[in-house]
């Protein structure tokens, strides 16, 4: 049996730098949460970067943490994994990591917004950041999905915090879940008929507590790491048995750029190892 090695780099510091001192704790619980949904042939790395810029809801800050996410991506596929997924739910990155790269990448949101509709008819996605909003919202926009959203507010802030995350991944409180549950409701009151979580640490709460639906009312939830890990999963079982690949039309988006152009500007700008020895 083959294995598959998947990259995932979560976009922060193992530290979290002004978020919590628990990072470490909520690393453990999420690599957990991993090994049982991933298949028994799949090891997947969780990718802790070295700097961050911290700021991620603003469009510039968060771009340059974009182009240490991609030069991970390439610097693993320089490695030899199979595939990656970007980290952060609302796929920053995810064009340019999967236009740069020739192994698959997935992105989270992108991932759990197909899946979403194949459960039920409207959905509405729950952040935990107002500056994550617009940012989702035009990642909805750019699958063209987003006519399978509610109309009304399709994404929704709920009062996650590092504090209520770690008190539930503890087991020593539920508050998280019980806003979770409060801003969902919500949304289906609006009309939607699946939820999807937005959050890439969220996984190893919803396992502890079981929590699949919306109680009481048969609505589905989709936590988004798990569909970008599956997907990523897929693809890989897809380039091996049927050589599925991205495409390389000249209008193609993620068409591969050449490798000297690639090479010479991961050269200029500090990325020397990021594109040698691609893997094709």
């Amino acid at each position: 049996m083959t294995k598959t090695r998947i990259y995932w780099p979560v976009g922060i510091t193992r530290e979290m730098p002004g978020r919590t001192g628990s990072g470490e704790f909520i690393g453990d619980a999420v690599m957990q949460y991993v090994r049982r949904i991933a298949a028994p042939d799949t090891e997947i790395t969780l990718g802790w970067m070295d700097r961050t810029t911290s700021l991620l809801s603003s469009n510039f800050l968060g771009m340059l943490n974009d182009v240490q996410v991609v030069t991970d991506i390439l610097q693993a596929q320089r490695e030899g994994f199979d595939a990656a997924v970007i980290g952060c739910h609302w796929d920053p990155g995810l064009y340019a990591a999967r236009e740069a790269a020739s192994i698959p990448v997935a992105g989270p949101l992108e991932a759990a917004t197909m899946i979403a509709q194949t459960l039920g008819r409207r959905f509405a996605v729950l952040t935990v950041h107002d500056g994550y909003i617009p940012m989702i919202e035009r990642s909805l926009r750019l699958y063209g999905c987003d006519g399978r959203a509610i109309a009304r507010r399709p994404v929704r802030k709920f009062g996650m915090t590092y504090e209520n995350l770690v008190a539930a991944l503890s087991g020593h409180d539920d508050s998280f879940l019980k806003e979770f549950t409060r801003i969902a409701m919500a949304c289906i009151d609006d009309g939607a008929d699946v939820i999807i979580a937005g959050g890439q640490l969220f996984g190893p709460v919803f396992q502890r507590y079981g929590y699949t639906t919306v109680p009481g009312t048969g609505v589905p939830v989709v936590e988004v790491a798990s569909c970008g890990l599956k997907m990523a999963e897929t693809l890989v079982t897809l380039r091996r048995t049927i050589g599925l690949v991205k495409s390389e039309h000249p209008c193609a988006p993620f068409r591969t750029p050449p490798a000297t152009a690639l090479a010479e500007a991961c050269k200029t700008f500090g990325f020397e190892g990021a594109a040698a020895s691609p893997q094709g």
